[in-house]
């Protein structure tokens, strides 16, 4: 697992000296809840858009947020396990067909359709790719995967990048910018959410 952690921003040093310590309080809270559910939609559409795996499958793997019991904080967890293949718009290979001599004696001869290789789409810029010698199966839960035989004979299932090595992984082609853009939404959405209890408690002390 990998966290990504959201805390006040110091930009605010300035506004703290002229707020209660209880609205500050409320105030901080609500713009660390409101930046942490940010995070779950805007990594879903970013890694869905380069890669070939659905916004919501993504979502499942940006586990829930925790926000601190002081609410100074909150903890946004990534997680590491990769999804089956499947997740990347698996397609079952088709065998060739039409081999004229089948089944008369006469050698299998050359196919009029040849076969074709499962195919999965990974990285959207390097398109749907072939994956050789593998194909769909059905796990024991019913699920779906892809599975292909190894040097030693037994069956392996094939996985993609997990959410946590896109978004953090060294050699994440769309990591660094997904951070830094990501960064940037948190801290928008920090004042967003901080400045929304200020108005309201302006217009509250403007009654009566």
């Amino acid at each position: 697992m990998i966290r990504l952690e959201i805390t006040g921003l110091d930009q605010l040093a300035k506004i703290r000296q002229t707020l209660g310590p209880e609205l500050l309080k409320r105030a901080t809270r609500a713009g660390v809840a409101h930046a942490a559910k940010g995070v779950a939609p805007k990594v879903g559409k970013s890694i869905s858009e380069s890669y070939g795996i659905p916004s919501r499958r993504v979502r499942q793997d940006v586990r829930a947020v925790r926000i601190a019991a002081d609410g100074q904080s909150a903890t946004v967890a990534f997680s590491r396990r990769p999804p089956t293949l499947t997740q990347y718009g698996a397609r079952p290979g088709r065998p060739a067909t039409g081999q004229p001599g089948l089944g008369r004696g006469l050698g299998w001869g050359k196919p009029s359709k040849p076969g074709r290789p499962l195919s999965a789409l990974v990285d959207r810029s390097a398109g749907r790719q072939p994956v050789p010698g593998a194909f769909l199966a059905t796990g024991r839960s019913g699920n779906r995967v892809v599975l292909r035989r190894g040097r030693s004979g037994k069956l392996k299932a094939l996985y993609g990048p997990s959410v946590g090595s896109i978004f953090a992984g060294g050699g994440s082609k769309i990591g660094p910018v997904l951070r830094a853009e990501t960064e940037l939404l948190i801290r928008e959405r920090f004042i967003s959410g901080f400045q929304r209890v200020l108005d309201s408690a302006a217009r509250g002390y403007g009654k009566g």
